[in-house]
């Protein structure tokens, strides 16, 4: 029988996890009895030490001990150095993995093969890919690597209520802080935001507490014990300790012995709430803004779930108290919670291909977590005078997901062609304030007659977070080799700059899409109208393509400046609605158009829709055609009862003319963005009405 395990790799404490034969979530005891084991390794002399035997040696302050690597995971500068070699925080795990999972196999009297892994939810592609890796090590087949705060919320079984709720996770480990709010519907669980650090957790309000008793003795005696390692080994171990007691009393007693001298200390919990009061405002940002980004309040939480062990703290329960007006909840050991969600994680994955699995926390409920970042490649902005970080696939979308968007590449007949992608991950569109997941190399990129080889690239993000790239040309589907190759160093400074450009950079592109949002629009109408200004975001280049958005009837609105920010489009697109430029059909955007685009260099296109006649026809014209002597392109759309004869004398030409069905406006955006994306930019032989920029379709 399969067993279905999970795994809590911790930041100062591990847990793993199985499915009983009553298909019960049960923590499995280390070779002590113990349910946790510390996250520490001791190398001494010969031997390796792993968990409680680590941490009390750590105490000694003899032989090199390593912990809280955790907070190193995919950092590939970070070297352990121990009795004459080199271990990365990949290696420090993979020894502690294979210590819980032989302990396992003891207890159980089973070999473990396979398991789900829990990860901060933060945690980007490297630090994920990292974990897979030191799991493959240590000999087991990770299924999934599950965001932590999914897995505590999937232990306690939140899914059991019949009404919708929101609940926030709030995780405060001892290397690591996350929090998460998530959505209970029926029989899903729906993770909606997430935010954290991890840099931040219980080790940084242990260190507070030394940094104080050191002052202390200092003052008394002239002496820093944190200069000797055996004074800073002890003085670590009793701080803990004394944080862990002022769980339960509101004084705890401490001694230091350094140099022949030693002093006794009396901390007490007012005080130690003093000295970390700001990390504990650290945390109330970061749970306030994971709300804020998705338009919520405190008020709009039905409840709080503590995971990890520095919540025992009386000042973390005082404060979601505060906050949120709710007492935390209970029910499993805040210890061991994320093990057991992973655990029933596992089982899920275990039985997707089986029929009615059982067990008694709710293994059936559907889990449905997102993307922690955005995805993102290096471009070029929309003046040319930076580079910026076009965000492709945003971050929230349900994983696992996938997003293809179409890149504009200028080819050579002879030589070989290339493409050299540098994704990102992370939401600031500044290239010096993102992660840089790797440089991907795009080769024998086929030559078209035009100059212009249009590329699908894809990105996708699997089940465990982790990213993949895939890459295709666009006309014959043929997929093309793509290889990752090393980042240059210090890879952000590269971007800091002017860009290089060459000669066979396509023109940019910068878009007005300007909507009729006059009562008539109403329902389905603006619904359909976002889903096809949606698709044409999607099939548009953003690296070489600026897309902004206007809304008019009776006042004209600029809903955003032209942006290379697939999220940021996304949301402007969305938040479109009816009237509110007013009722009627009074104004038209071609003024606006004009004075948004008449500055701007490479090709320029207002693409207009309008589902009716407007009052002051004859004033659009004459803007209209301001736009065209000033090389403006407009680009006209209709449906319903919209003037066709109004709409070809607004456009550019005949041919940019288009009055389709209400159903057909996702098929017509899509093909503008298409040409717009396989033609370069490329301005029309000439700008008469019988020839548009559109008719260049035919000749891609």
């Amino acid at each position: 029988m399969e067993l279905a395990i999970g795994i809590d790799l911790g930041t100062t404490n591990s847990a793993i996890a199985y499915i009983d034969n009553h298909g019960k979530p049960m923590v499995i005891r280390n070779d002590i009895g113990e349910s946790i084991t510390p996250s520490v390794l001791c190398f001494k002399n010969d031997e390796l030490l792993v968990g409680e035997e680590a941490k009390e040696m750590q105490a000694l302050g003899m032989y090199p001990v390593a912990a809280f690597f955790k907070r190193l995971m995919g950092d590939e500068s970070f070297i352990f150095h121990a009795n004459g070699c080199d271990y990365s925080a990949i290696q420090l795990s993979t020894f502690l993995l294979k210590k819980i999972k032989g302990d396992a196999e003891a207890a159980l009297g089973q070999k473990i093969t396979q398991a789900v892994i829990t990860v901060p939810a933060y945690f980007k592609d490297p630090e994920r890919n990292a974990t897979i890796a030191a799991g493959k090590a240590a000999g087991i087949d990770v299924m999934q690597v599950i965001n932590e705060p999914t897995a505590a919320a999937v232990a306690y079984g939140l899914h059991n209520s019949e009404n919708k709720q929101h609940i926030l996770v709030y995780d405060l480990g001892g290397g690591t802080f996350d929090v998460s709010l998530l959505e209970y519907e029926s029989d899903t669980t729906r993770v909606k935001n997430s935010v954290g650090n991890h840099r931040l957790g219980g080790k940084d309000w242990d260190d507070r507490i030394i940094e104080y008793l050191a002052s202390q003795f200092q003052d008394e005696f002239g002496l820093d014990p944190l200069e000797d390692s055996e004074s800073m080994a002890e003085l670590l171990i009793q701080a803990e300790e004394a944080k862990k007691k002022l769980t339960t009393v509101e004084r705890a007693k401490i001694s230091i012995s350094h140099d022949g001298e030693k002093g006794r200390y009396t901390l007490g919990r007012t005080t130690f709430e003093e000295l970390t009061a700001d990390l504990m405002e650290l945390t109330i940002a970061l749970s306030l803004r994971v709300l804020d980004d998705i338009n919520m309040t405190p008020q709009d939480v039905d409840g709080v779930l503590l995971v990890g062990g520095s919540t025992r703290m009386p000042m973390v329960h005082r404060f979601i108290k505060e906050k949120f007006g709710h007492t935390p909840m209970r029910g499993v050991n805040v210890d061991e919670a994320v093990a057991l969600g992973a655990a029933l994680v596992a089982a899920q994955r275990i039985n997707e291909n089986k029929p009615k699995p059982m067990f008694s926390l709710g293994g059936r409920a559907k889990t449905v977590d997102v993307t922690n970042h955005s995805l993102g490649m290096i471009a070029v902005n929309q003046d040319q005078t930076a580079y910026t970080n076009s965000i492709i696939l945003p971050k929230n979308a349900e994983i696992p997901c996938q997003d293809i968007r179409p890149y504009q590449h200028r080819t050579r007949s002879r030589g070989n062609n290339e493409l050299e992608i540098f994704m990102t991950q992370g939401e600031s569109e500044l290239p010096e304030d993102i992660s840089y997941l790797g440089r991907y190399v795009v080769r024998d990129i086929p030559h078209q007659k035009n100059g212009i080889t249009v590329i699908d690239i894809g990105y996708h993000y699997d089940e465990s977070g982790t990213v993949q790239v895939k890459v295709t040309d666009s006309q014959s589907q043929k997929k093309l080799d793509v290889t990752i190759e090393v980042l240059p160093t210090n890879i952000a400074d590269r971007f800091m700059g002017s860009p290089e450009l060459q000669n066979e950079e396509p023109e940019h592109v910068t878009a007005y899409l300007a909507f009729d949002l006059s009562g008539s629009m109403s329902g389905t109408p603006l619904h359909e109208a976002k889903k096809a200004a949606l698709n044409f975001l999607k099939n548009t280049d953003l690296s070489h393509c600026s897309i902004g958005i206007i809304a008019f009837s009776d006042r004209v609105k600029t809903k955003l400046a032209a942006s290379q920010n697939a999220k940021t489009i996304q949301v402007a697109i969305n938040d479109l609605t009816v009237c509110e430029t007013g009722v009627c059909n009074g104004a038209h955007p071609f003024d606006e158009i004009y004075s948004l685009l008449n500055d701007v260099d490479g090709r320029r296109f207002g693409i207009v829709l309008a589902d009716g006649s407007w009052s002051n026809q004859p004033r659009a014209v004459t803007q209209a055609k301001k736009c065209h002597s000033s090389d403006i392109d407009i680009i006209s759309i209709g449906f319903g009862s919209a003037d066709q004869q109004f709409l070809k004398d607004i456009a550019s030409s005949d041919e940019d003319s288009f009055f389709t069905s209400m159903e057909g406006l996702v098929e017509t955006f899509s093909t503008i963005a298409q040409v717009l994306t396989e033609t370069g930019g490329i301005r029309p032989a000439s700008k008469n009405k019988k020839r548009g920029f559109i008719s260049m379709l035919n000749g891609r």
